[in-house]
C-alpha cells in the first residue's frame, strides 16, 4: 500500500528542525553589500578641512579621510566647529574622528590614536602683515608681547618651551574662536603674536617669523568606538603599502606654503642697502625663459615676470634688479666672474659642478621638459640606440652639465651654435640636439626645413641663479625669492612667452616667403584705397551726409581677405560699445555665412553675441583712440583662427577691420 503524506510529516518536522539548529549555530551570511557605517567627523575650516564657495570640499585631512573610506566603506558626517570645540566633542563621544591631533599623555587617557601617524606639522609665530616692530632676527622684540594659542593644544607647550629656551617672557592667551576668528583678533591688534601650524594661514592676512617646533599627527577616534580605530588602523596600513610618499604629497599639497622667506635679516637689508640693484646677467636670444627686447633694448621672457614679483615679494625689503644681456650664457658666467654682474640666469649645475666652477646654485626658478630633435627617419629606432651622438652649442654650458647628469653615455659633438646643431643632425653627423619644450619655436622652421622631429627624454632641466660663492648675502637674498615667488607665476609666463613666440615665428615666416610682386601689389592697393577714401570723405562732406554707405567701398568687394567698416558707439543704456556694420565684402561674407543685406546696418551684438569683450574694446582703440591694433583671435563657432587689423578710417568713431586666416 503506498504510503500517504501524513506518514512522512514528522520527517520532515525533524529535517527543517535540523536545519533551523544548524543555522543558529553557524554565524549569519555576510550580505554582499552591507549598509555603509556612518562616522561622524569633525570638520574644522583649515588646510585640513577646505570649502570652497560652491560647497566643495578638500584638503589634507580630507583628501585622507576619502582614501580611509575607500579601504573601510565608511559614509562621514562632518560635524563643524573651531578645532578646541571638537577636540572636547570627540572626548565626550558626540563625534567618531578627528584629524590633526597631536600626542599627549594627558588626551591618550581619553581618546584613542591610530597607530601609524598621518602625518607632522611644524608650528610658528605669526604677526600681522606690516608689523615692523617684532623681527625674527632679534628675539627680544618678542618680550612683553601677547601671543595667542588654540586652548588645549600642543603648541601652547611648544611655545612655553620655546620661549624659556630663548628668554622670551610672553603672554600665553588661550584662544576657543576659530582660525579665521583668532586672525581676525591679530590683525585688530587684540593679540601681537599667534601660533599656528604651517599652512593654515595666508600670508596676507599672517605673516610667519619664527618656528617653534615639530610634531607628529594622528587621527583621533572617540573612546567609545574602538571598533572605528580597528578598521582606521588597517586601512591606514594599505594606504601606506599604495603608496609610501602619500603623507609627504598631501603636506606638499595643503601645508607646505609657510615660509619664513617673507622677511631679510638685518644683515641682508644692510647688505642691500650697500651694495644697490641686483645686477642680473642673462642670456639674449632665450625665449620663453630670456631675451632682449629688439625694440626697447630691455629684458622679456619670464624671468622679466619673475623680477618684476620678486622686486615687491619681501614684508621689509624693496628689491631692485638691473638686467644686464649677454650673448651665451658662457659670456654671462664670465662676466660674474668678473664682477660685473652679481647673479647670472639660467645656470644648470649639480653642486659639485658649482664648487669646481666657483659658484653656488639656488633652487630652481623654472623647470623645462626636455626633448631631443631627431631625424623623422629615426623616429621609430631613436630610442634602441646603443650609441647616440649630440649636437650641443658650445657657448652653453648648461647642456654640458645636463648630459653628465642624465646621459651619461651620449657622446656631444659641439657646433658653434643651435642652427649648426640642427644642420648637422640632419646631415647625420649627430643623432640628436637637445631642447626646451619652450624654446621649440624658435627652430620650429628649420626643423621643418631639415624634416626634424622631437623624442620626449623624460626629464626636466632645472633653470636656477648662479651667484659666486664669495657672496653668500646675496645667495640668502635669492634663495628667498624663489621660495616665495609661486610658481603658477612662472609657469604662466612661461606659456605666454611661448605662445607669443610661436606668433612671432608665423608673422617672420610669412615675412620671409611673401614674394616682391605681393608686395609690390599691396603698395599699389594700399595707395589705392587710401586715395579711395579721400574721396569718399570728401563726397560725404560734399553731399551733407555725415555717414558713409556700403557703395562708398565697392574697391574693396573683391579684397582676396576679409574686409568691414564699423561705427562704433556705446551699447543702449550700457557703457559697453557696440559696432553698426557699414560695408562687408565678399569675403567677409565667406567667413561669416551671412550675406551682405542681413549683415551691413546691423549691431555687432545683435548678430554675433557670442564675441568676447575684449573684440569691442579693440575696435574702440582703433575708431575712437585712433591706435592701430593687431591681434590673434579664434572664432568660437568655426575653430577657425584669424590675424585681425584694425585701424581708424575717414574720421573718429569709424574703423576697418581685416581678416586673414592664420
Amino acid at each position: 500500500m503506498k504510503p500517504t503524506f501524513h506518514h512522512r510529516t514528522p520527517r520532515i518536522a525533524a529535517f527543517l528542525l535540523f536545519l533551523l539548529l544548524l543555522a543558529g549555530l553557524l554565524p549569519p551570511p555576510r550580505a554582499s553589500a552591507q549598509a555603509a557605517k556612518t562616522v561622524r567627523v569633525g570638520w574644522f575650516e583649515s588646510p585640513f578641512n577646505i570649502t570652497d564657495q560652491l560647497g566643495r570640499r578638500s584638503g589634507y585631512g580630507y583628501d585622507y579621510q576619502q582614501k580611509i573610506a575607500a579601504y573601510t566603506g565608511w559614509t562621514y558626517e562632518y560635524v563643524e566647529g573651531s578645532w578646541p570645540e571638537l577636540l572636547q566633542m570627540l572626548m565626550d563621544g558626540r563625534i567618531d574622528l578627528l584629524s590633526d591631533v597631536s600626542y599627549t599623555q594627558e588626551r591618550a587617557g581619553k581618546i584613542l590614536y591610530s597607530s601609524l601617524p598621518m602625518g607632522a606639522e611644524e608650528y610658528y609665530l605669526f604677526v600681522a602683515p606690516g608689523n615692523r616692530e617684532i623681527t625674527s632676527d632679534d628675539y627680544s622684540t618678542f618680550s612683553g608681547k601677547k601671543v595667542g594659542v588654540n586652548q588645549g593644544s600642543v603648541q601652547a607647550g611648544f611655545f612655553r618651551d620655546w620661549a624659556e629656551a630663548n628668554g622670551v617672557r610672553a603672554e600665553l592667551v588661550e584662544m576657543t574662536g576659530t582660525e579665521e576668528e583668532n586672525i581676525t583678533k591679530l590683525n585688530r591688534g587684540e593679540i601681537d603674536l599667534y601660533v599656528a601650524p604651517a599652512g593654515f594661514h595666508d600670508q596676507k592676512n599672517a605673516v610667519p617669523v619664527c618656528e617653534i617646533g615639530a610634531s607628529d599627527l594622528f587621527f583621533a577616534v572617540t573612546a567609545s568606538r574602538p571598533e572605528i580605530l580597528f578598521e582606521l588602523n588597517n586601512a591606514m596600513s594599505r594606504v601606506r603599502d599604495e603608496n609610501q610618499y602619500f603623507n609627504q604629497t598631501l603636506y606638499a599639497k595643503y601645508l607646505q606654503t609657510t615660509s619664513l622667506n617673507y622677511y631679510l635679516s638685518a644683515e641682508e637689508n644692510a647688505w642691500l642697502e650697500t651694495h644697490g640693484a641686483i645686477r642680473v646677467g642673462y642670456q639674449d636670444n632665450y625665449l620663453a625663459f630670456c631675451a632682449k627686447d629688439p625694440a626697447t633694448g630691455e629684458l622679456t621672457g619670464a624671468l622679466k615676470d619673475y623680477l618684476a614679483v620678486a622686486s615687491d615679494c619681501l614684508e621689509n625689503a624693496q628689491l631692485r634688479f638691473e638686467p644686464v644681456c649677454y650673448p651665451t650664457s658662457a659670456a654671462a658666467m664670465e662676466a660674474l666672474k668678473r664682477g660685473e654682474v652679481d647673479c647670472v640666469f639660467p645656470a644648470n649645475l649639480t653642486d659639485y659642478d658649482g664648487e669646481v666652477r666657483g659658484v653656488f646654485i639656488t633652487q630652481a626658478l623654472m623647470r623645462t621638459d626636455m626633448s631631443a630633435v631627431i631625424r623623422e627617419t629615426d623616429r621609430k629606432t631613436f630610442a634602441k640606440k646603443e650609441r647616440v651622438t649630440v649636437a650641443v652649442n658650445a657657448d652653453n654650458p648648461n647642456y654640458d652639465m645636463f648630459l653628465l647628469d642624465h646621459f651619461p653615455d651620449w657622446r656631444a659633438i659641439y657646433y658653434a651654435d643651435t642652427q649648426a646643431c640642427l644642420k648637422a643632425v640632419a646631415d647625420g653627423q649627430a643623432d640628436c640636439l637637445l631642447i626646451s619644450n619652450y624654446r621649440y619655436n624658435n627652430i620650429a622652421k628649420l626643423c621643418e626645413k631639415y624634416r626634424l622631429t622631437t623624442w620626449s627624454t623624460g626629464v626636466e632641466m632645472n633653470y636656477c641663479f648662479a651667484v659666486n660663492r664669495k657672496d653668500t648675502v646675496l645667495y640668502s637674498i635669492l634663495a628667498k625669492t624663489t621660495g616665495v615667488v609661486p610658481s603658477s607665476t612662472v609657469n604662466a609666463a612661461l606659456t605666454r612667452y611661448f605662445t607669443e613666440d610661436a606668433r612671432i615665428s608665423r608673422i617672420d615666416l610669412f615675412r620671409q616667403n611673401i614674394g616682391f610682386a605681393v608686395i609690390a601689389l599691396g603698395l599699389v592697393l594700399a595707395f589705392l584705397l587710401l586715395a579711395h577714401m579721400v574721396r569718399t570723405e570728401k563726397k560725404a562732406r560734399k553731399n551733407g551726409r555725415p555717414t558713409p554707405v556700403k557703395e562708398d567701398f565697392f574697391l574693396f568687394d573683391d579684397l582676396p581677405l576679409s574686409y568691414s567698416v564699423y561705427r562704433v558707439t556705446h551699447a543702449e543704456h550700457s557703457e559697453l560699445y557696440d559696432a553698426e556694420i557699414i560695408y562687408v565684402n565678399r569675403k567677409y561674407t565667406e567667413y561669416g555665412g551671412l550675406p551682405p543685406e542681413e549683415v551691413v546696418g546691423h549691431k555687432v551684438r545683435e548678430l554675433y553675441p557670442f564675441i568676447e569683450e575684449a573684440w569691442f574694446r579693440n575696435i574702440k582703440r582703433a575708431a575712437l583712440d585712433n591706435e592701430v591694433v593687431e591681434y590673434d583671435y579664434e572664432d568660437p563657432l568655426s575653430g577657425k583662427r584669424f590675424h585681425v587689423s584694425a585701424r581708424q578710417i575717414l574720421r573718429p568713431g569709424y574703423c576697418a577691420v581685416t581678416y586673414t586666416e592664420a
